[in-house]
């Protein structure tokens, strides 16, 4: 899937900074060829500034080089090293994982986690399975992010914002929920929520791969399980289903 995605997006990357040398007045040959067709290039430039033409440029150019730091990082959780994986309490990833959201620089300069109610409901009897630690904080982390931009819309703001982290035992696998109390989703938003590229989000807050990097993670590196259950104006709930697997095959 990675590779599938890097192609356009090289495609993309290499568009701007093409659009972007013709606009330019440092070369002679977008001079010449913008007098020949009767305009000035610097009149085309003023006209693209205040129309913030070359902003939008700006923010997809940003925008694809995050994906592709992104994707990067995808194909280096499809190289995975069983010596990454060990014993760990979901648990405590859960804990970690509110921490980092806490300290996120865009979620405190936007949304202001710290200000959202957090409920956990954690069996104190939970197991140690086996799994990649590093790559469990990034999923929770994206499911907390998604939460909080979900909650902190402005229809919604009338509520006390609120996340209930749930980890228990069900059969050969243990269960994360994620659930909040924002404004839930569609039933096509819920359909293609792990797609590629997919968000709702404005122009410039998000790439629409966290979901899609997290359902990769959980579904082909830890063999487990990963789907939202959700209502438009209900909130939304994330479920995780890990194996209950405590030593390397």
């Amino acid at each position: 899937m990675a590779h599938e995605i890097n192609n356009p997006l090289s495609v993309i990357l290499q568009g701007v900074q093409g659009a972007r040398r013709r606009l330019s007045p440092d070369f002679q040959k977008n001079i010449v060829v913008a007098q020949e067709c009767g305009a000035d290039l610097e009149t085309i430039r003023a006209y693209l500034e205040k129309r913030s033409i070359l902003r939008y440029l700006d923010g997809i150019s940003e925008a694809g080089l995050r994906a592709a730091k992104i994707v990067e990082n995808m194909l280096n959780f499809s190289r995975r090293n069983d010596a990454a994986r060990a014993l760990h309490r979901v648990s405590d990833i859960l804990e970690e994982s509110i921490k980092l959201a806490a300290s996120d620089y865009d979620l405190k300069k936007k949304y202001d986690f710290k200000k959202i109610s957090i409920t956990r409901e954690y069996d104190p009897h939970l197991p140690e399975i086996l799994l990649n630690r590093t790559e469990m904080e990034q999923v929770i982390l994206n499911i907390l992010q998604n939460a909080t931009h979900a909650i902190a819309e402005e229809t919604h703001a009338k509520q006390r914002p609120r996340i209930i982290l749930r980890a228990s035992t069900d059969g050969e696998f243990v269960r994360i929920e994620i659930e909040d109390n924002g404004p839930g989703m569609t039933r096509e938003v819920r359909k293609r929520v792990f797609e590629p590229f997919f968000t709702t989000k404005d122009v410039g807050l998000g790439t629409g791969l966290g979901l899609s990097v997290s359902y990769f993670i959980i579904t082909s590196n830890h063999k487990g399980e990963f789907r939202v259950e959700s209502e438009s104006g209900e909130g939304t709930k994330f479920v995780i289903q890990l194996p209950l697997e405590r030593s390397v095959p």
